[in-house]
């Protein structure tokens, strides 16, 4: 599949893409210090650096993008494309990792939770959302969390 900018363009418009405090970790971060946590970012457990980290309760919590990490189901993970095989493997790649970074994070004995970007977009689910992690961070059930809302 071609591209439908030149290289230039595509660049800029790949410059702009944040990794760190974007619009749907910054809306998470916001709904968490309303329920009253405190968390801190930039914090750094074995080498691996979550988005949002809950020391005192051993959480760590990743707002993962829909379409950099393949939401399964999900419209904004665009998998109706046809990719070439650099991008195949880039996705790929970053499923892998985030694989190996939960197993290595639930050895330590921290929990992890995975918010997916989706839900940030509709105000009603998130509520609901945050809500059931509120719950999770409490309850200390089971060693992972996810979103389980996909934008279709």
């Amino acid at each position: 599949m071609t591209d439908v900018v030149n290289k230039k363009t595509r660049s800029r418009m790949m410059s702009g893409i944040r990794s760190s405090n974007t619009k749907p970790e910054i809306i998470t971060r916001k709904a968490l210090h309303k329920l009253g946590y405190r968390y801190r970012t930039g914090t750094k457990i074995q080498k691996i650096r979550p988005d949002i980290v809950l020391c005192c309760r051993k959480v760590a919590i990743f707002v993962h993008g829909c379409y950099w990490h393949q939401h399964a189901g999900c419209k904004l993970a665009y998998s109706d494309r046809e990719y070439s095989p650099k991008w195949k493997k880039k996705f790929q790649d970053n499923r892998q990792r985030d694989q190996r970074v939960l197993k290595q994070l639930n050895e330590a004995g921290w929990r992890v939770a995975v918010v997916w970007e989706c839900v940030t977009r509709d105000a009603e689910v998130f509520v609901k959302v945050i809500d059931k992690l509120h719950n999770w961070i409490q309850l200390h059930e089971s060693q992972y969390f996810e979103s389980d809302y996909k934008k279709t």
